[in-house]
């Protein structure tokens, strides 16, 4: 009998544990989706005031003001869509939508700074996805589906010949040869996990040479570098999505 009521006891507590993990992690990702959107104003918002003080705007000026705002109210939906605790193939493909306005928002923009909050709070909401559909828990409680995935996408301009160096939640150019550039944009739907992963390359734009150098490793310290050669003269735009 003290057998038995010992082994409910520590159901009950495995239970209690799991369902505050899972609650745990509804809540973190709901202050995620919260300060996304609050972002997404204030940058929609400071892109609306740039374009109003100016004198003279051109019609990328107004489509930026458009894209901003529209950017802004689909982070609004995705906060409510957590909130109302949908399921996780809603919330991915939502969060997926997402990123595919930010990458409009990005060929438009001249708030560099304030849409630099944006990005960097897109990644932790991507992350906090990306830890829910690893293990241990889906979104909003859920159960898992699928591996730790993600994606990066890089746009800059290139001289010569460049290394771009993928860790965490970062990627840094390393100019080898040429003039270097500093106007590079990058977008994360999750960090680079720091395991061993094989990261795929798909180039959607590039006058030269687009390949991977180095996958993940203990070696480099789990981090995927792509090189980027560019035999003509000048700089020339490149383009590139890196998944895993």
């Amino acid at each position: 009998m003290i057998f038995r009521s010992s082994l409910l006891v520590c159901a009950i507590l495995v239970c209690a544990s799991s369902a505050a993990a899972q609650f745990g992690q509804a809540n973190r990702l709901t202050d995620l989706a919260d300060r996304l959107s609050r972002d997404a104003d204030s940058f929609a918002d400071t892109t609306y005031n740039s374009f109003s003080n100016s004198i003279r705007s051109s019609r990328n000026d107004v489509e930026a003001v458009m894209l901003s705002q529209q950017f802004a109210a689909s982070a609004r939906i995705f906060y409510r869509m957590v909130v109302d605790r949908r399921r996780n193939q809603d919330l991915r493909d939502a969060f997926a939508l997402l990123q595919e306005h930010a990458r409009a928002v990005e060929r438009n923009t001249q708030q560099r700074t304030a849409w630099y909050n944006v990005q960097r709070t897109l990644t932790d909401v991507g992350r906090e996805i990306a830890y829910d559909t690893g293990g241990g828990g889906g979104v909003g409680g859920q159960p898992p589906e699928g591996g730790r995935s993600g994606r990066m996408t890089w746009k800059g301009r290139v001289d010569d010949d460049v290394r771009i160096v993928i860790r965490g939640g970062q990627a840094e150019v390393e100019t080898i040869g040429g003039s270097p550039y500093h106007d590079a944009q990058t977008s994360f739907a999750a960090s680079l996990p720091p395991r061993r992963v094989t990261v795929r390359l798909n180039v959607r734009k590039a006058r030269g040479q687009v390949y991977i150098e180095e996958q993940p490793s203990r070696e480099n310290n789990f981090a995927a570098v792509i090189r980027i050669k560019d035999p003509r003269g000048g700089a020339s735009d490149y383009e590139f999505e890196v998944s895993w």
